[in-house]
């Protein structure tokens, strides 16, 4: 992710420290990945579990980086130290956001962060496309939203730029307020709160404290909160200053009636305190309605109108992204396919198996679901419970992974099959999948199950020319 971040050298020293006898020149460019190294980058070598990027200091000088960040601890293993355009720093990764924070603080423009439990990527999709038509938005790219993701979307932003929507993620307690803080944002909406990430967030409460770590930063420092007022937790937040709601069949600032087309598809009637506007969206079941809304109250916060907003949504299609899917609907001959195997935890799991249950169909409703990662002690819990729900939202599910296993071995019902394979899945369901069916694909993106759509579609090609 190359960019055009500039920063002179009285600017690096003074957000960095002036800890080094041979300072960079002013830097064109922030780069994290020394094969990407544009002539006048600086060069911010991180560290991660298997890696050290301070390794390939030397790769990025030859390539033209004008200076490098050195982490503190690495000093010792850099030859030729001395020689080297550079600042020592305690922490590059924490460097990284540090000038991220700068570069963002040049910018008076609206930035929108969005978290949540689930849904998270859908709302941002659906929010930058709304914006874009009233102003040149930047959006996150793919899954950039950690504390390496967030500060290169940042670092992003130039002259061109009017507003920016960006996804903010956690997998451990305090990572939203340090996102926050550094990130800025004029606006915050989080998607809801669910079970998500409970190796380290432990249970509900800890979610609920560590997203709503945004809404707290927003209400500090004089940002807007927007709040979903369908969800039990987040509802309790619409109070006191700069707020807007927005809910699916319930009173909100912006609120929406919804229901279904024949191919199962959104239409919602939406209303504010300026007009009503009917949406056919192409967005699938009531997880198509949530996000429409969601982009909605953004567009309306940011001063678009109600008819402009509707007529962006009108245009939306979710984008596809390359294998996985999140929540893309497509076809195989007559069968639908619900491509959500990007990622579960079991909040969007649940939202998954809902929009199945709901849409319409002259078949079955078919479930392909893998185990849902970082949950920790409470992993065999929610798999169970989990499967003990399943049944009443499809006819057929079938279940793999070593957690949905174990949990499979105690489900008494006969609807539940496992396999031990994506190429498993896919025989199991080219053989039960009829014309008239929907499905339903979703797992830990660990399990990888875009590749059931994979070996499904070879077998039906195989099947086809044979």
């Amino acid at each position: 992710m190359n960019n055009s971040a500039s920063f002179s050298q009285e600017e690096l020293l003074s957000i960095l420290g002036d800890n080094t006898q041979n300072p960079p020149s002013n830097c064109t460019g922030i780069s994290t990945d020394s094969r990407n190294i544009v002539a006048g980058n600086l060069y911010i070598p991180l560290k991660g579990e298997h890696f050290d990027g301070h390794a390939f200091i030397s790769n990025a000088v030859s390539k033209g980086a004008i200076g490098v960040l050195i982490q503190e601890d690495a000093c010792s293993e850099i030859q030729g130290i001395d020689q080297i355009p550079h600042i020592i720093v305690s922490n590059t990764l924490h460097a990284l956001g540090q000038l991220a924070h700068a570069h963002r603080r040049k910018f008076d423009i609206p930035i929108i962060a969005i978290a949540g439990a689930a849904g998270k990527t859908s709302t941002k999709d659906c929010a930058a496309h709304i914006v874009g038509t009233l102003k040149r938005t930047l959006k996150t790219t793919a899954n950039y939203n950690n504390q390496v993701g967030v500060p290169l979307m940042m670092l992003q932003l130039d002259e061109t730029h009017e507003a920016a929507v960006i996804e903010i993620g956690t997998n451990e307690p305090g990572e939203i307020a340090i996102l926050s803080a550094m990130l800025a944002p004029t606006h915050g909406l989080i998607t809801n709160i669910g079970k998500e990430h409970l190796e380290k967030l432990i249970d509900l409460d800890g979610v609920e404290k560590e997203e709503t770590a945004l809404f707290t930063w927003l209400e500090q420092c004089g940002g807007t909160r927007l709040i979903n007022l369908n969800d039990e937790r987040l509802k309790t937040y619409a109070k006191g200053p700069r707020i807007a709601t927005y809910a699916l069949d319930m009173n909100a600032d912006i609120h929406a009636k919804w229901e279904l087309n024949e191919q199962g598809l959104a239409i919602i009637t939406l209303e504010s305190q300026q007009s009503i506007e009917i949406i056919q969206l192409n967005l699938p079941g009531k997880v198509g309605a949530m996000t429409a809304i969601a982009g909605a109250c953004i567009g309306l916060t940011i001063g678009l109108k109600i008819s402009q907003i509707a007529e962006s949504l009108r245009s939306y299609e979710a984008p596809v992204y390359t294998g996985y899917g999140r929540m893309s609907k497509i076809m195989l001959g007559d069968i639908i396919v619900l491509n959500d195997s990007y990622n579960a935890n079991p909040a969007s799991m649940m939202t998954a198996l809902e929009t199945l249950s709901s849409m319409p169909t002259k078949g079955k409703r078919i479930a392909i679901l893998g185990d849902m990662r970082e949950l920790g002690d409470s992993s065999g819990e929610e798999h169970r419970n989990l499967l003990s729900k399943v049944v009443d939202y499809c006819d057929d599910c079938i279940v793999t992974g070593p957690e949905l296993l174990k949990a499979s071995q105690d489900s008494m019902h006969d609807s539940i099959t496992y396999a031990d394979t994506a190429e498993e899945c896919a025989q199991l369901i080219h053989a039960k999948a009829m014309s008239g069916d929907i499905v339903l694909i979703k797992g830990s993106r660990g399990i990888q199950l875009e590749k059931v759509l994979e070996h499904w579609q070879h077998y039906r090609l195989t099947k086809e020319h044979s």
